[in-house]
């Protein structure tokens, strides 16, 4: 019954959670009194350059900038990793936006699975970003420019955690319930199970993003309990796994 695998989820499922609650200061190996460790920086700015050399892009770099709990308060010791993005200005590749942003996905994608570097103790992702896309962070440092675009402000947020585990909850009890039929459905019928359960996790995202939560929104955080608890990237693997199933 749906009610026994509800239960059956044990607490390291869902214990990410805790990761939610807001430090006092920001990540002290990165950063004194505002400041970023002049070290760290210099070691961001050379992976930066060296996975936007390896696109073959000949784009003005408008900036380098990190992002994300490590540029914040919500930083967690386990969970956070450096978000590094490279703001270029994708016209200046081609007018076809949409096919310059798959591309350098493809390229992100691809660096962030062959390389494995901490500095640390954290992980690195690269991401190319177009300087129009809108950027809902409230902690954006400038690596080139060595100063605050965004600077974080210590907001009182307490998160609603069974709120958050419920609504994960049954977003992982319906990503499990179509793993188990990855065997038995034809590729149309799967594909479009797993569409509707992604689509209602980019939603979930997107709606708490937009509120004024923003990245602290019920929302945003049940997105990344999932992502956190490898449910996402689950989801990514069954997607793969159906489509080569079907030519078996």
């Amino acid at each position: 019954m749906k009610l026994n695998k509800y239960l059956e989820f044990v607490s390291s499922d869902l214990e990410p959670v805790k990761s939610f609650r807001l430090k006092d200061d920001l990540n002290p190996k990165l950063w004194t009194d505002f400041e970023i460790n002049e070290e760290v920086k210099e070691d961001l700015l050379k992976i930066a350059s060296d996975f936007y050399s390896s696109t073959d892009l000949n784009a003005d770099v408008k900036d380098i900038v990190l992002t994300g709990s490590l540029a914040n308060y919500n930083w967690s010791e386990k969970y956070s990793d450096y978000d590094l993005h490279i703001l270029i200005n994708f016209k200046d590749v081609d007018d076809n936006v949409v096919l310059v942003k798959k591309f350098v996905d493809s390229a992100k994608n691809i660096w962030n699975k062959d390389h494995d570097i901490r500095i640390k103790g954290y992980e690195v992702e690269v991401y190319i970003q177009d300087i129009s896309e809108p950027h809902k962070s409230t902690g954006i440092f400038s690596l080139l420019k060595d100063k605050w675009i965004v600077r974080p402000e210590k907001v009182d947020v307490e998160p609603d955690e069974d709120m958050i585990k419920e609504k994960a909850k049954s977003i992982m009890m319906a990503i499990d319930d179509i793993e188990d039929e990855v065997d038995e459905d034809k590729y149309e019928a799967f594909i479009e199970k797993i569409d509707k359960v992604w689509n209602k996790v980019k939603d979930y995202r997107k709606s708490g993003l937009d509120s004024e939560g923003g990245e602290f929104s019920t929302g945003n955080f049940v997105f990344k309990l999932l992502r956190r608890n490898g449910y996402i990237s689950k989801i990514m693997t069954l997607k793969k796994e159906s489509y080569d199933k079907q030519f078996n």
